[in-house]
């Protein structure tokens, strides 16, 4: 999320209580089932597409983070483990989870997605007189929720977390281990945070909300598959990154998806010298 907010999710992060896995379940996220259709379209995005894409059009190092770590394999069930921290209100994290759907399902099967629309929630706190300095709050932005998403994988591990809900409320909250790993790159709290198997770390969007302003999830879903579509360029590119990362932990595992050229272009694009983070 944006520099400009930083102190609000800091704030909000100092006072999230844990809630069960149990009770999020019961509580949700403000989510509803993805269509049959939205899940097609975004499950199946053509490896032609994805390799004319490349490394598409990221925003830049400035806006978006991503880093080497030293904090060592982050691993569950034996298997490299890929562990992001959201909040249902948050528009960046909404645009994210296009890219980290697509990114997922070309290492395993992801079922249970589900729709969200940002609402609000984060306008006002972007107006909060908090607030370091004013941004686009980018309202109802449509995205994906992981909150009850559940992924079979050979070569990779999901622990997908959702802080709070559409309207602001405590849901989730990572163990003292994942709350470690994501500190060890994230220290004021922001959000989307992603890290890869404790090798590679995201943080920010990928692009700005704004361009999927006004757009429906089948809208959004509907131009993955078009590689010259401006929304395309910007999902299709991050999700050829998170690949790339990926690939680093899986040792190159699938080959057929590590070896694209796709994947190749972006991980040559931003993750040949990545900033890194010292230990502790």
């Amino acid at each position: 999320m944006r520099a400009g907010v930083r102190l609000v999710i800091v704030l909000i992060a100092l006072f999230v209580l844990p809630v069960s896995v149990a009770a999020a379940a019961l509580r949700m996220d403000g989510s509803t089932p993805a269509p049959a259709r939205v899940v097609q379209l975004v499950t199946n995005v053509p490896a032609s597409t994805l390799n004319q894409v490349g490394a598409g059009e990221l925003s830049g190092p400035t806006a978006f983070n991503v880093f080497k770590l030293h904090t060592g394999q982050l691993r569950s069930h034996g298997k490299p483990e890929l562990l992001t921290m959201n909040l249902a209100w948050c528009p960046h994290c909404a645009a994210n989870s296009w890219a980290l759907a697509v990114a997922l399902r070309r290492f395993g099967v992801l079922t249970g997605l589900r729709v969200i629309d940002s609402g609000t929630y984060y306008c006002t706190l972007v107006s909060n007189p908090c607030a370091l300095t004013l941004s686009p709050c980018y309202p109802h932005t449509h995205g994906l929720s992981f909150l009850t998403a559940r992924y079979r994988s050979s070569y990779l591990s999901f622990a997908p977390i959702v802080l709070q809900d559409v309207n602001g409320h405590n849901l989730e909250h990572p163990t003292r281990k994942q709350n470690s790993v994501l500190n060890s790159f994230d220290r004021q709290g922001e959000t989307p945070a992603l890290d890869v198997g404790g090798d590679y770390a995201f943080l920010n969007s990928g692009f700005s909300p704004g361009i999927l302003a006004h757009r429906s999830w089948s809208q959004i879903a509907g131009s993955l598959a078009h590689p010259r579509n401006p929304i395309a360029r910007r999902i299709d590119g991050l999700a050829n990154l998170f690949t790339a990362a990926i690939c680093r932990v899986t040792n190159g595992r699938p080959a057929g998806v590590c070896k694209s050229r796709g994947v190749v272009a972006a991980g040559a694009a931003r993750l040949a010298h990545p900033p890194s983070v010292p230990p502790g």
